[in-house]
């Protein structure tokens, strides 16, 4: 993930210059982390492992305001709220799963501008942390530096993380293009090494040791420091407290994609049919768009539980005439539709016929952008049963998705979420507030 700001034309009339590797990525992207590796087991020969953690990350506030502070070591650089889901196979032959409605996994992190990544919301995801990073002064081919980095590993599937630090060698090769995009090429090498002296204390406790390396190549966009590509070769054995030693060999690559670009004119002009449009929500824009900056995201879901509570937003003007009782708003990930008052059988995630209407409307609107990812994210009033609510939003948020699927919005496209009631936007003291806190929210992730 760096950035260089030498001109190809310069490059090609110069390629010994030196060149600045930066990070400055800034717009929502998916990650993507493709696994194929050969599993041995005592040495014996089980199978392939196939996993594919799919993602999209947006552009996200600080979830805190002391983040705000210049002498915070987090202040600058770029938040980013990711939402990653899985498909894994292990056999000797694998059948593709079926693509259908995925549910989130959720992550918060920082990225410097020198690409180092801090988890603020660690769920095991994105696997790879601070790499690539990128040395502090201009480099010309040839040219070599190392940094310490960390890979987030779940050998047996277990779903527990253990956090493996890396100490990578890089070296910068060259710049080159690839699909297009002028990129940097630079290889990297490290072994891995944990075990006794460099343990997780928050890992899988049964494993004792692994070791093995990694070589992998690395392509970079100049014109943003994002990694668009990354192919790893993996020989690697770990080692459990019963005995069992599970190896790997194979290759993990990671690639970056894009969103396409989405009609953002004809979609807000849909949209103000059927619902109120925010002030500062204007086509054309993507992330960072001209006009009235959105309100700070209540970021209660992220902190921790020792620490106090934001308190509820107040209700905006636009909760009280939306139109359909839904209003659009311009978020970091994108467009958002708020269907407000969401009637679903009490304490159930049946949605009751009296929703039809809208479901009918909104997939309207969502089929006018035919290759974009839907973030629905579910929320319900807090009455004091927190697992319950976030269970309940989690299945309110699919339950919108499978019904928007059934009238022709392509499944696949639909990433779940759900926070309970821990992101209120109007006072859950009365029947109007919680009625309100009672929503699906659409993003057109852009």
């Amino acid at each position: 993930m760096s950035l260089c700001l030498l001109t190809a034309a310069a490059f090609a009339q110069n390629p010994a210059r030196p060149v600045a590797l930066r990070y400055d990525g800034t717009g929502g992207y998916s990650l993507v982390e493709r696994t194929n590796l050969r599993r041995y087991v005592n040495g014996k020969y089980v199978g392939l492992t196939s996993r594919e953690v799919r993602s999209f990350i947006s552009p996200a506030y600080a979830p805190d305001a002391a983040f705000d502070d210049p002498r915070n070591p987090l202040h600058g650089g770029q938040w980013y709220d990711g939402s990653f889901y899985v498909n894994e196979a292990t056999k000797r032959n694998r059948a593709d799963a079926a693509v259908g409605i995925h549910d989130s996994i959720p992550s918060v992190f920082h990225i410097s501008p020198k690409g180092k990544l801090t988890m603020y919301v660690d769920n095991g995801y994105p696997s790879f942390r601070s790499f690539p990073a990128f040395t502090t002064e201009a480099v010309r081919p040839g040219d070599a530096w190392s940094a310490h980095a960390e890979r987030s590993a779940d050998p047996l599937n277990k779903g527990i993380f253990t956090r493996i630090p890396m100490e990578v060698a890089y070296t910068y090769v060259r710049q080159e293009t690839y699909r297009e995009q002028d990129v940097y090429r630079i290889t990297a090498a490290w072994q891995t090494n944990y075990g006794a002296n460099k343990r997780d204390p928050n890992g899988d406790p049964s494993l004792v040791k692994a070791a093995g390396g990694h070589k992998a190549d690395i392509l970079v966009r100049t014109a943003t420091g994002e990694a668009i590509l990354v192919v790893d070769i993996v020989d690697e054995t770990f080692v459990y407290a019963d005995g069992q030693q599970v190896n790997f060999k194979g290759t993990i690559t990671l690639f970056t994609e894009f969103p396409p670009a989405i009609d953002t004119e004809k979609i807000i002009a849909s949209l103000s049919r059927i619902a109120s449009v925010s002030p500062g929500v204007t086509g054309g824009a993507g992330n960072g768009a001209s006009g009235t900056a959105p309100a700070p995201v209540n970021t209660s879901a992220w902190v921790e539980p020792t620490k106090p509570k934001p308190a509820p937003r107040a209700p905006t003007a636009a909760a009280a005439t939306a139109k359909n009782n839904m209003v659009v708003e311009k978020t970091p990930a994108g467009l958002r539709l708020s269907v407000r008052d969401i009637r679903f059988v009490p304490d159930s995630n049946e949605v009751l016929p009296s929703e039809h209407g809208r479901l009918d409307e909104i997939a309207d609107v969502l089929k006018l952008a035919p290759d974009a990812q839907f973030l629905v994210e579910g929320h319900t009033a807090a009455v004091g049963k927190p697992e319950g609510e976030q269970k309940l939003s989690v299945e309110r948020a699919r339950t919108i998705a499978e019904e928007l699927a059934k009238r022709g919005v392509n499944a696949a496209a639909f990433i779940c979420r759900g926070w309970g009631g821990t992101r209120p936007i109007a006072d859950n003291a009365t029947d109007a507030g919680r009625a309100q806190n009672r929503r699906v929210e659409i993003t057109i992730l852009e």
